[in-house]
């Protein structure tokens, strides 16, 4: 029993951080509409579900399952790929301290070559580059089927300590009767197409943060170790 307790206190003390720190952290699950047209990402009604029930999230995620958000709008211009500093993109109804701020976003990497493939076939890619850059990566996952997904980078923010930590992020589309040369042909002709999409950030520990994990971990280890050592010296083992 005295053990267990020697445990307990030493993870307390050693770890200040996970413990006690306002900041959310883990993984985070989400989904929307996006409405997609020529150099805009827009979200239906600016908002956002976070997924129900909590064992779709990770870490302090789990308290928001089943809870909403704001997302803005993307653009482009101004919002182009690349560095980016987009304060409040995303804000959560249930944690109104804690906001997330766009800094990046990804160009796809896909290339253009693909986009003028003809006729439309099974594992052909394509990222648009006209008039700018796109963050889409498109693939065709059949002749009638395709997905279209971007990334980003950002960082979360406590308003009320100040504490910051980075995430990524992957927003993903499902088209299921449409390849990806419809969907630029829509687009192309100056048309919006409306689709559900999926989400997962994921954030990023800070160095310290991980030495300091691994260091509780080890004294944990540590103090049991001798405890167990203690005992078998004494006839208690």
């Amino acid at each position: 029993m005295k053990s267990m307790w020697t445990i307990a206190l030493t993870a307390l003390v050693i770890f200040p951080v996970a413990a006690r720190a306002d900041l959310i952290t883990g993984v985070l699950n989400f989904t929307g509409t996006a409405n997609i047209s020529l150099g805009t990402i827009g979200f239906d009604n600016n908002v956002f579900s976070i997924n129900g029930p909590a064992d779709t999230q990770q870490g302090g995620f789990m308290a928001l399952a089943g809870t909403t958000g704001t997302i803005q709008n993307l653009t482009n211009p101004p919002d182009a790929t690349g560095p980016l500093n987009v304060v409040d993109f995303m804000t959560f109804d249930a944690a109104p301290n804690i906001t997330i701020t766009l800094t990046f976003l990804i160009p796809g990497i896909n290339g253009a070559a693909g986009c003028a493939a003809f006729p439309a076939a099974s594992g052909q890619v394509c990222t648009p580059d006209q008039p700018d850059q796109s963050p889409f990566n498109l693939q065709n996952t059949s002749s009638t089927s395709s997905t279209a997904s971007f990334n980003i980078l950002g960082t979360e923010v406590d308003s009320l300590t100040g504490q910051t930590v980075d995430l990524t992020g992957a927003f993903t589309t499902p088209f299921t009767n449409q390849n990806f040369q419809q969907l630029l042909a829509t687009i192309g002709s100056g048309g919006t197409i409306t689709t559900p999409f999926s989400a997962q950030f994921s954030t990023v520990p800070e160095p310290s943060t991980l030495i300091e994990l691994m260091m509780g971990i080890g004294l944990v280890g540590i103090s049991r170790w001798r405890t167990v050592k203690r005992r078998k010296n004494t006839g208690l083992a």
